[in-house]
């Protein structure tokens, strides 16, 4: 990502709108951000991070500072930024949720993206596709990006737990936290489980039914004995039970024996009895005969009636409609009266309508005079109105005419002004491009020396290092030739032993088995100081290892020089290219870079100078092509205006023409005595019209109604001869059906009263039928039992028989007491069964969890959590990126490692330290300086960046912004993080630096410098 531009509107210190232009800035990759505290040099990174992720780049400043309190109630608050990211340009613009005085409710925050003719809108939409697009979210976005005021040394003097919660939210390991969160969750479900289980297996045990003893002696803890123990137990439960049964049986064949005889007897003594009660019912019954016989006759009759029902109906039916038929007709002969009275009134009026219809045409044409009238009146008014608007039209457009001919005016003599300054563009831009290609060489000449420079240092530390490999190489070779010396002296003595163990065993007058010799002289002696043939070989070993390291001390020699020739040839070169004949030095390099720096200086001023000069003619050309489009579209729009008004001057005559001839074509009255009169006479038609309705509509009414009366009555009177007819026949077939059945017509009615109860006697008819014929029956079948029959005493079988069932009672009591009981404990036995097997395979599961829960919590040999052995092993790469950095800026003397051991029982793995090489002592981290713990803070920074980019992977962030911290840095510390700040830059990353420190405005060229003011900061770009 390549910032290009930030736009900033009423945004915390910064009331009017202020843009910074990036794109000088990026030439140098290094720029400075200077002013007095509390002028906004942190806004414009609080901006930044805003623009992308709508918050700001601390950690203690949130989205309520982000409102200027210098703005305006219409000042819109808002941070635009245009940035390249991939080779696409993006601009994101976005404002917060502010309050603004003289408004009831809030502005809400808002936030637009737009690029490749595209536009997202919305917070949640743009931060979304930010985050997509940068690769990193806000909290990697700052500890990668910008490493903010407050936040710089946050990691360095974290602690363990601290260090791990930041690095928690820049790799996102809340997953591995929620991980071990579910193990221990998991731990403690299967515990409680194992728990729960092994209590229920306890319970369940406790619910056996075995003797007082047995349970005393198993209420311990649950053993898995107990189940072996209770299904021996139940086996002897068992035994007792099959004997208990044995018991039962005998005593039930016993009692059915005793049963069958007590109840054959006891069965005949209850038909005796039964037999001596029904004779008695039976002749109690035949004493209702007479009443039963009545009963008979009156439901025949009943049901006579019952099947002729429909007859009945219909006499009735015809009988009823004639007397409806005569109350009708009487009530029609006095409505034909009433109406006959009505309609003679209503004729004589409905005959005066014709008079009424003349007063209302009369009225109608009255009223339209009238409505003519206003019309006309109207009109006149409307002309008038119409008049009046065009007069103040036509004055309008005369001003506005006046005043866009000043203007076009004004604008002609300007714009002759600007082309006589246009005209001199061309030859300025020429001395602009000399003078540009000579700041060129200016600065490639400049370059070139700081290169001589740089050749001419390394010439002389190439030199000291000769030297050094030569004095190297030389004390190899007096090492290699004293352990040579040593060597060959040593391996003449192992000869001179092997001759003097050979000379030992010689004889006189024996052979020498080298020279043949018989006489020995000179015999070889054996000395007490020789090397073995294993030492002699190991001082070989160590003679050729002395000879490989003198070879290659001359090898590094010989390269060393040969380094030296290659670089002096190069000095050379560039001497002669220079036109450099003096000695080289320090201080001939000062003296040439001090020339060329004020050649420079006054070269860039008249650049600027004419650069500016050039811009403005440039931006004055582009306006006066515009200003010529500009004017031509005035003098397009002053004719158009002048048409206008002629137009307008004719309207107006035309509306003067039209109202004085209303004026002489009519004489107008007040406008509210017309409306008034033109009420009262619609008033009256709508009188007369109503009054003509009514008249009409009553008068046919009644003569319809009339004729409609007339019409039912003649129909009443042909239906009455009919229901006379009908009632005469119907009563003659009524007459014979009584003769018939009844003995006189009270009868009949009587028994049509009666009919209701027939239902009822006959089902007590038919109760008492059925109920004699079953006790008739049942008399007869006794009879025959009982014949020469008696009753028996059965108290003493009774007595015997119910000793003997409470005793097979008793015993069956006792039966299905055991059965119960071992029944009971066979189930609660199997159920235990299953139970340890379940509770066992819960107890695994948790034992499982337990120790997967131990090991990932830090509950370890390493005292360490998975998450933290996770984050430590990105902590490593962290430090190996950072060291590389703290190594050029302590000049090799401290590196950063991870701590692998601490003393207590906390967890470990993210605790620092650093390596002092001077010592050689591994230190504390709260023991450096504080310009130390600024290289380090730096360094891990750095790191950190370089490894969340390698972790994001493909993500394009080359821009780098540090929010102070260099103040406690001495001058040559600052040179060493300047150095490995323009290692960066020239890795194609732009940074940017707040700082109050005076030697940082010295050595950093192209700053922003902000100033504080009463209505708020603004700022300029200063480049030397």
């Amino acid at each position: 990502m390549r910032i290009i531009s930030l736009t900033m509107n009423a945004f915390m210190t910064y009331k009017s709108q202020t843009t910074i232009d990036f794109e000088d800035m990026i030439e140098n990759g290094l720029y400075l951000i200077s002013g007095p505290t509390g002028a906004g040099k942190t806004t414009i990174f609080d901006a930044m991070t805003f623009a992308l992720y709508g918050v700001a780049s601390g950690s203690h400043r949130n989205q309520s500072y982000f409102r200027s309190d210098f703005a305006d109630a219409k000042d819109e608050t808002y941070v635009e930024m245009v940035f390249e990211l991939h080779g696409k340009i993006y601009k994101v613009k976005r404002s917060p949720t502010y309050t603004r005085p003289g408004y009831k409710s809030a502005k809400m925050a808002n936030a637009y993206l737009s690029y490749n003719n595209e536009m997202i809108e919305g917070v949640k939409e743009v931060n979304q596709k930010i985050n997509q697009l940068l690769g990193v979210d806000v909290h990697q976005f700052k500890q990668i990006v910008m490493i903010a005021q407050g936040e710089f040394t946050k990691l360095i003097y974290a602690s363990s737990e601290e260090r791990e919660k930041v690095l928690r939210h820049i790799f996102h390991s809340e997953s591995l936290v929620v991980f071990e969160n579910l193990l221990k969750e998991e731990t403690r479900i299967y515990k409680e489980k194992y728990l729960l289980s092994s209590q229920q297996l306890l319970s369940r045990f406790q619910l056996l039914n075995f003797s007082k003893e047995f349970m005393e002696n198993h209420t311990a803890g649950f053993h898995p004995s107990y189940i072996e123990h209770a299904i021996e137990q139940n086996k002897l439960l068992h035994n007792q039970l099959q004997i208990a049964k044995s018991q039962y049986e005998a005593l039930q064949n016993q009692y059915d024996q005793l049963s069958q005889t007590y109840y054959r007897k006891e069965k005949q003594n209850q038909d005796i009895q039964e037999y001596h009660m029904i004779k008695e019912q039976y002749q109690t019954l035949m004493t209702r005969q007479e009443d039963m016989n009545i009963y008979q006759k009156d439901i025949e009759k009943m049901k006579i009636i019952e099947q002729h029902q429909s007859f009945l109906y219909q006499y009735q039916k015809v009988n009823e409609d004639f007397e409806n038929n005569q109350k009708e007709l009487l009530i029609l002969q006095q409505k034909e009266k009433d109406f006959s009275l009505e309609f003679k009134k209503l004729e004589k009026a409905y005959k005066g309508l014709d008079e009424l219809k003349s007063q209302k045409d009369i009225s109608l044409i009255q009223i339209d005079k009238m409505k003519q009238s206003i019309e006309k009146q109207k009109e006149y008014k409307d002309m008038l109105k119409q008049q009046q608007s065009l007069q103040l039209k036509n004055l309008s457009l005369q001003s506005e005419y006046q005043k866009h001919l000043q203007k076009h005016q004004k604008m002609s003599k300007r714009m002759e002004r600007d082309q006589e300054n246009v005209n001199q563009l061309p030859s300025l831009q020429l001395e602009l491009q000399q003078n540009e290609q000579m700041v060129k060489d200016i600065n490639q000449k400049r370059i070139s020396i700081h290169e001589l420079s740089e050749l001419f240092d390394q010439f002389t530390q190439s030199q000291d290092k000769h030297f050094e490999l030569s004095d190297k190489y030389q004390k190899a070779d007096n090492i290699y030739q004293k352990t040579f010396e040593k060597y060959r002296y040593e391996d003449e003595n192992f000869k001179r032993q092997q001759a003097g163990i050979l000379a030992s065993t010689l004889k006189d007058d024996e052979p020498c088995p080298v020279c043949g010799s018989c006489h020995h002289p000179h015999l070889a002696s054996l000395s007490q100081s020789v090397l073995s043939s294993n030492e002699l070989e190991e001082l070989n070993q160590e003679l050729e290892k002395r000879r490989v390291i003198k070879e290659e001390a001359y090898q590094e020699t010989l390269s060393q020089n040969e380094h030296i020739q290659d670089i002096k040839t190069r000095i050379n070169v560039l001497k002669k290219q220079l036109g450099i004949d003096d000695e080289l030095s320090k201080e001939v390099f000062i003296r040439l870079l001090s020339d060329i720096m004020q050649v420079t200086k006054q070269q860039e001023k008249t650049y600027q100078k004419r650069h500016h000069e050039v811009e403005y003619l440039r931006k004055v050309k582009k306006s006066l092509e515009q200003d010529q489009l500009v004017f031509l579209k005035q003098a397009q729009n002053l004719e158009k205006e002048l048409a206008d008004i002629h137009g307008l001057e004719k309207s107006l005559a035309v509306c003067q023409t039209k109202i004085s001839e209303l004026e002489s074509s009519h004489q107008f009255l007040l406008t509210n005595e017309l409306d008034e009169e033109l009420a009262r006479q619609t008033k009256n038609l709508k009188s007369l019209d109503m009054k003509i309705q009514t008249i009409d509509n009553d008068y046919h009414q009644c003569q319809q109604k009339l004729e409609i009366t007339k019409h039912q009555k003649d129909i009443l009177c042909k239906h009455k001869d009919e229901v006379l007819l009908s009632l005469q026949q119907i009563q003659i077939q009524y007459d014979q059906f009584v003769s018939q059945y009844f003995e006189t017509s009270e009868q009949l009615k009587n028994y049509e009263n009666m009919l209701s109860t027939l239902n009822e006697k006959e089902d007590e008819y038919q109760e008492y039928i059925i109920q004699k014929r079953t006790l008739s029956n049942r008399l007869k079948t006794l009879e025959e039992t009982t014949r020469n029959c008696k009753l028996v005493d059965l108290s003493q079988e009774e007595d015997k028989l119910k000793e003997c069932e409470q005793q097979r009672e008793q015993s069956l009591k006792e039966y299905n007491v055991y059965l119960h009981t071992y029944e009971q404990n066979e189930t609660l036995i199997n159920h235990l069964q299953k139970d340890y097997q379940k509770n066992q395979n819960v107890f695994e599961k948790y034992t499982m969890y337990q120790d997967l829960a131990d090991i990932t919590s830090g509950k370890n040999g390493q005292r360490m959590s998975f998450e933290r052995y996770v984050l430590s092993s990105y902590f490593e790469h962290i430090l190996e990126y950072a060291n590389v950095e703290l190594l050029k800026m302590s000049q090799g003397r401290f590196a950063l490692y991870r701590k692998q051991d601490t003393k207590g029982a906390k967890q470990q793995g993210l605790d620092l330290s650093v390596l002092d090489y001077e010592t050689g002592m591994m230190r504390d981290i709260q023991s450096l300086s504080g310009g130390e713990s600024f290289k380090a803070a730096l360094s891990l920074a750095l790191g950190l960046s370089a490894m969340i980019q390698s972790y994001a992977g493909g993500i394009e962030l080359n821009t780098l912004f540090i929010d102070e911290g260099f103040g406690t840095l001495d001058s040559e510390s600052i040179d060493q993080a300047l150095s490995v700040l323009l290692d960066l830059k020239n890795d194609n990353k732009v940074i940017g630096i707040i700082s109050h420190v005076d030697e940082l405005k010295e050595r950093i060229h192209t700053q922003i410098v902000v100033e504080k003011g009463k209505m708020g900061s603004t700022l300029h770009i200063e480049k030397d």
